[in-house]
């Protein structure tokens, strides 16, 4: 499922909400969209390196991993790099599915 599909299946279900926001736009990473190849995404902004721009962070249920795409334009007008798998200690991390 790509997440833009995430994101308008979220403004259908909640009208009052969408009324709030603006309108959807596709995200893209290094020029591709995002895609979080199997099952739902669990999409975060967070500013994860400490520069000052939200980065985003991507969980998927498929596999239970999590990607991580580096803000490199900014806040306002954001721009993500290319992905890469979060890691700690040298290894992909995994939340529980199922």
């Amino acid at each position: 499922m790509r997440l833009l599909a995430a994101v308008i299946s979220l403004l259908a279900a909640t009208p009052a909400l969408a009324q709030e926001l603006g309108k959807p736009v596709r995200l893209e990473s290094d020029g591709q969209p995002i895609d979080t190849e199997i099952g739902h995404a669990t999409p975060a902004l967070y500013d994860w390196d400490g520069d000052g721009k939200r980065d985003l962070l991507v969980g998927q249920f498929g596999g239970g991993r999590m990607k991580i795409l580096r803000n490199v334009g900014t806040n306002q007008a954001p721009k993500f790099a290319a992905l890469s798998w979060f890691e700690a200690d040298g290894k992909v991390v995994t939340t529980p599915t199922g």
